[in-house]
């Protein structure tokens, strides 16, 4: 398996895969809706093939998907989901799977999210539809179910631009977390022993954290005081009805345990969350910060 298509390649899992896969001799196509950005550009001069388009006009993608070995199907993000954001990504994802049996893709690796089958008894057409589907069709492939991303605290609507920890999460739950780089070293893995894990779903993430321990290590790290702030249920419900069911779900159910013996037989170490902050998060939060502080004086 040499040649590799790659969706949502500009974004935090996408471009961890190309990097990695790029790294290890992989030929890689990567999707980008725009070739000229610049993180396109970087996917580029490390030796990515720039394809622009989008998984909306799949027909559009077929000569590619007939000349490659292996698909890495990640979707577009939704910040604010619904009902009817749900069914429009099933729809997708079923839609490109087809397109890919019909055009003879050897293998898929799809990214979906952890407790997909949870979510199901609230979001019945969602990622989970998607998985059945993969299974369904008869194309090989794994399907990876990722923890919540380390790079999600970089987003603005965690705050910490502001000094804040805004948490929607119930206070006391620990979940899973992952670094994306880890995702796509996994991936890369996969991709290079597809008989071994062909028709597997994997978990995959590395700490678990509640989230004051993630306030805790945050003040820690950042060497300040930082503002915790709970988000309310009813204000969940007004934002997002299915985000606020599926913060339900974690406080009543969690998430099922990560089976760890899988994960360190191939890959024995996964970035720690204190890693993570290291490398990348304290960083990272510090530029935000100082960006935020920047406009605030404007």
């Amino acid at each position: 398996m040499k040649k590799i298509f790659v969706t949502g390649a500009t974004g935090n899992q996408g471009s961890a895969t190309v990097l990695e896969l790029l790294d290890h001799g992989f030929d890689v196509t990567a999707l980008t809706r725009n070739p000229n950005s610049p993180e396109a550009q970087h996917l580029k001069n490390k030796g990515a093939h720039l394809l622009q388009g989008d998984l909306e006009n799949i027909d559009a993608l077929r000569p590619t998907l007939q000349t490659i070995d292996g698909l890495y199907l990640v979707l577009p993000p939704v910040w604010i989901s619904s009902k009817e954001t749900d069914e429009q990504e099933a729809a997708m994802g079923i839609q490109i799977l087809e397109v890919a049996k019909e055009c003879g893709v050897n293998f898929v690796v799809y990214s979906s999210v952890m407790a997909s089958d949870k979510q199901a008894t609230f979001r019945p057409k969602f990622k989970f539809s998607i998985e059945q589907y993969l299974w369904a069709s008869g194309l090989k492939g794994v399907v990876l179910r990722p923890a919540s991303f380390m790079e999600n605290l970089l987003l603005p609507s965690f705050g910490l631009g502001e000094g804040k920890f805004i948490n929607p999460l119930p206070e006391d739950r620990a979940i899973p977390y992952v670094a994306t780089k880890d995702i796509g070293t996994f991936a890369r893995i996969v991709f290079q022993n597809p008989k071994q894990f062909e028709g597997k779903t994997i978990d995959l993430g590395s700490d678990l954290y509640t989230p004051k321990q993630i306030l805790q290590l945050l003040e820690s790290k950042l060497n300040q005081s930082i503002e915790f702030i709970e988000v309310p249920q009813e204000l969940l419900y007004q934002q997002s009805k299915t985000f606020a069911q599926l913060v339900e779900m974690i406080e009543k159910e969690g998430y099922d345990p990560i089976d760890y013996s899988l994960i360190n037989q191939w890959m024995p170490s996964l970035t720690t969350f204190d890693q993570w902050m290291d490398e990348v998060g304290t960083k990272n939060i510090r530029a935000l910060q100082h960006k935020t502080s920047n406009i605030s004086k404007q």
